[in-house]
């Protein structure tokens, strides 16, 4: 039975110690699978809100989610990126592709706070259950060394799930003698303020104000160069061992974008093919799951769905299973895992799109599932990372003996 926030008590302890990765991946996927049709329930509530409720937030800490990449030191669970993503996010999205975005994205900017420094770690986790929000490109910043640290100031947009967060994790330039110096930096959220910008026609549930920071102190302990993060090399390893930990961000980090968009195009298979078997005989009218173009639309929909699936899945497997010997991901694989984030994120695209032509005009209206997942996903898609054309170029390049140009 389910309590007032619409969780299990059941699956709403804490998950056991004594699992194993796998089983604790399951455990995790059945909570997720459990929250669909609350997370589906809450939708339109969320959108009117634009931003996730405040139970759903609470939900997802109960459940585990934020912790699945978290080093084991902090009480995470130090699970295979991507993996995770994929089996956690995939769920989730098919109730609502705002809450998985939210999710999955706060969950990732807490796995890359424990590649910063020790003691940065332990600034941002002196609670277990402090969530981290980003901004990786300010549309502007100014980073002036002081002593012991940083002076910035900058407006950075995007910001996903920041109500929710208690710290914010954004980037921006160093003028050194040598040329500017990207990095990223970890900054309290009594350090920024938050502005709402945030009306969209996609993604209107996630909340992603702008953050100002108006001449804040950033300590130089938490302070990282991108170069180190994008190769691996963060000072974090040398006190998380765990693999996940050496995961280079630029051409990666990407994947995990792309496990929202799968849950939400397997949510819109799902909402249609219930709505098309309920639907009633009507006289002079045709069902629609008796139409044999719907049949053949939504086979090539769900056909769709199960391949971006496949090769999300496969990434990952061998993203992981590299990391783990000790290996560097190679050039190849790095364009290659890039490339086939965007693929799988068109794949999506053109799952919801058939579903949404098969919809009729009934699918235009607010509220509707289908419709939501349509418009979440053309925004979802417009996110550099699951736009084809960098995500395709690398791999070319790679593949015609070029040099990468890799971006997140």
């Amino acid at each position: 039975m389910a309590n007032s926030a619409g969780f299990t008590p059941e699956l709403s302890g804490k998950i056991s110690e004594k699992l194993s990765d796998d089983e604790r991946l399951a455990d995790l996927s059945a909570r997720a699978r459990e929250l669909i049709p609350v997370l589906r329930e809450r939708a339109a509530r969320a959108e009117q809100m634009r931003q996730i409720p405040a139970e759903t937030i609470r939900d997802f800490i109960e459940a585990g989610f934020f912790k699945i990449l978290l080093p084991r030191r902090y009480g995470g669970y130090e699970l295979d990126f991507g993996t995770a993503q994929i089996r956690i996010a995939g769920e989730l999205g098919r109730g609502c592709g705002s809450s998985a975005w939210v999710c999955t994205v706060l969950a990732v900017q807490g796995f890359l706070s424990a590649m910063f420094s020790a003691q940065a770690q332990d600034d941002v986790f002196a609670s277990p259950d402090n969530l981290v929000c980003c901004s990786y490109r300010g549309e502007q910043s100014q980073i002036e060394p002081v002593p012991g640290g940083y002076r910035v100031s900058g407006h950075w947009k995007f910001a996903s799930g920041v109500d929710a967060s208690q710290w914010a994790l954004l980037g921006g330039a160093i003028r050194r003698a040598t040329g500017p110096e990207i990095v990223w930096f970890l900054a309290p959220a009594r350090d920024y303020e938050v502005r709402d910008e945030w009306f969209t026609s996609g993604l209107k549930a996630t909340g992603s104000k702008d953050i100002i920071m108006n001449g804040g102190f950033v300590p130089e302990h938490r302070v990282t160069p991108l170069r180190l993060l994008a190769e691996g090399q963060g000072p974090g390893a040398a006190v998380n061992p765990c693999h996940i930990y050496r995961l280079p961000v630029l051409g990666t980090i990407a994947m995990n974008l792309s496990t929202a968009a799968l849950g939400i195009a397997q949510g819109a298979v799902d909402v249609f093919c219930a709505q098309a078997r309920a639907q009633g005989a009507r006289p002079g009218s045709v069902r629609r799951a008796d139409l044999e173009t719907n049949q053949l639309q939504i086979a090539e929909a769900a056909a769709s769905v199960d391949c971006g699936r496949a090769l999300l899945r496969a990434d990952a497997a061998e993203m992981n299973d590299t990391l783990r010997t000790g290996a560097p991901l190679r050039p190849e694989q790095r364009s290659r895992f890039r490339r086939d984030v965007a693929f799988a994120g068109g794949q999506f695209v053109h799952a919801v799109d058939l579903l949404q032509n098969l919809n009729g005009a009934h699918g235009i209206f607010d509220g509707n599932p289908i419709q939501r997942a349509f418009n979440d996903l053309v925004a979802m898609r417009t996110h550099a990372g699951l736009q084809w054309r960098p995500g395709g170029l690398n791999w070319g390049r790679v593949a015609l003996g070029l040099e990468p140009m890799l971006e997140l």
